[in-house]
């Protein structure tokens, strides 16, 4: 009998506090910010938390200093080993969506901000082919060290740590945003829907949306290295304008979700706004879980074991190690063109365009309609082999020319 009294006791509580003690027991969606997820361990996951690490963080006083001062110049040993000299196809003829959806997931699990203030700049060798050509010793390539959490660093007990400013989850934060203030600057609020541009593209940081509008303050910031560059579209990852391939997998899990609510709202005429919304998100972020798990990762050569229930010990943040190496694989498998075809899968007009050129630049979607003849050339476009080449691309022009924004992303890495 007391054991029946202490269980109903138990019941009682749950269902008179249960709000404040698993604030989203009652919710079918998650949140934006991945908190709540686990109702055992609510932070993990979420956006803002620490960065694990697998083995102790090699800053050279064990606190927060840089270590590698006596190690070989990052800009050499990308020179010496990395420069891609022949193009070389993936064997198995993989296209080049794999490495498209390759940054789109990592643009949807992991964002680690610079800090702006923590320069580390790359010293180039004299002479340098591509950075210093006239031998002046006196040319660097800019860098800086990586946002941290504030409270730590004060010791050897405890280190700095960096924070994910993301979920970890695959949740499609990369099409609605990690945080209130994005998710709400891209919705309608009309029929769960989500804000477009003409094209059915997506919106513009601009007023209504459009190129060419007034700019709109409120408009969430998106990364865009080029000043001169005034108009770029908003999406729910701020890296979303980095290439035309990446641009092309935020447009279509935009264009997805408006048109599961449509759907929705045909099978549920009575839903508002925000259940089609929520019920959408839901099934894109599904989608996305789908690819990633089933066709993705196989092609990796990485296979899940069988399902055997939620388990809340499983820590889904991200690693340091995962992130800032092993995931840095696809960086070799990225090609140095990108093709842009028509629907008979022709030349577009306008012809194919290179990395270096596409790179944070909207108009390249644009002058050619849309993101069409660019899903057409990564289906026809065979990835580069997974090696220690990388295309100069990368290597050489990372969002500009060298001297002039350009940098090296492998010395970066």
């Amino acid at each position: 009998m007391k054991t029946v009294l202490l269980r109903m006791s138990a019941l009682f509580i749950v269902l008179l506090f249960g709000s404040a003690l698993y604030p989203l027991a009652a919710q079918e969606y998650r949140a934006l910010d991945g908190r709540n997820n686990n109702f055992l361990f609510p932070d993990w996951g979420a956006a803002g938390v620490h960065v694990g690490t697998a083995t102790t963080i090699g800053y050279e006083d064990g606190i927060l200093a840089p270590a590698g001062a006596d190690r070989p110049n990052p800009r050499v040993i990308s020179n010496v080993l990395f420069a891609q000299n022949n193009l070389k196809d993936d064997p198995r003829g993989l296209s080049a969506y794999a490495w498209a959806w390759g940054q789109f997931i990592d643009h949807d699990i992991t964002l680690t901000p610079d800090h702006p203030s923590e320069s580390m700049d790359i010293s180039v060798p004299p002479y340098d082919a591509f950075f210093d050509p006239a031998g002046t010793g006196a040319v660097s390539i800019p860098m800086h060290r990586s946002a941290y959490d504030p409270e730590t660093g004060t010791g050897v007990d405890n280190p700095r740590v960096h924070v994910n400013a993301i979920t970890a989850y695959i949740d499609a934060s990369a099409v609605y945003g990690a945080n209130e203030e994005r998710a709400g600057w891209l919705r309608t609020f009309a029929g769960g829907r989500l804000k477009v541009s003409t094209g059915n593209l997506p919106p513009f940081n601009t007023t209504t949306g459009e190129f060419g509008a007034p700019i709109d303050p409120a408009a969430p910031a998106m990364a865009m290295p080029f000043p001169f560059v005034q108009h770029w579209f908003v999406v729910g990852d701020e890296r979303g304008n980095e290439n035309p391939f990446l641009l092309a997998m935020h447009t279509l899990f935009l264009r997805e979700h408006n048109r599961l609510c449509a759907e929705l709202a045909t099978e549920h005429p009575a839903w508002t706004d925000e259940q089609l919304y929520q019920q959408a998100r839901k099934l894109v972020g599904a989608l996305m879980q789908a690819i990633a798990y089933e066709e993705w990762l196989p092609t990796l050569g990485v296979r899940l074991q069988p399902y055997n229930g939620y388990n809340p010990y499983t820590d889904p943040g991200i690693m340091n190690v995962f992130s800032a190496a092993a995931y840095r694989y696809g960086h070799s498998t990225i090609n140095n063109v990108l093709l842009r075809m028509d629907d008979s899968g022709a030349p577009m007009p306008q012809g194919d365009i290179l990395l270096k050129d596409a790179f944070f630049n909207p108009e390249a979607t644009l002058e050619v309609g849309g993101i069409e003849p660019f899903l057409i050339g990564m289906s026809t476009l065979v990835e580069q082999d997974f090696d220690c080449q990388v295309i100069d691309g990368l290597r050489n022009f990372l969002f500009g020319p060298p001297g002039a924004g350009g940098l090296d992303l492998v010395a970066l890495n």
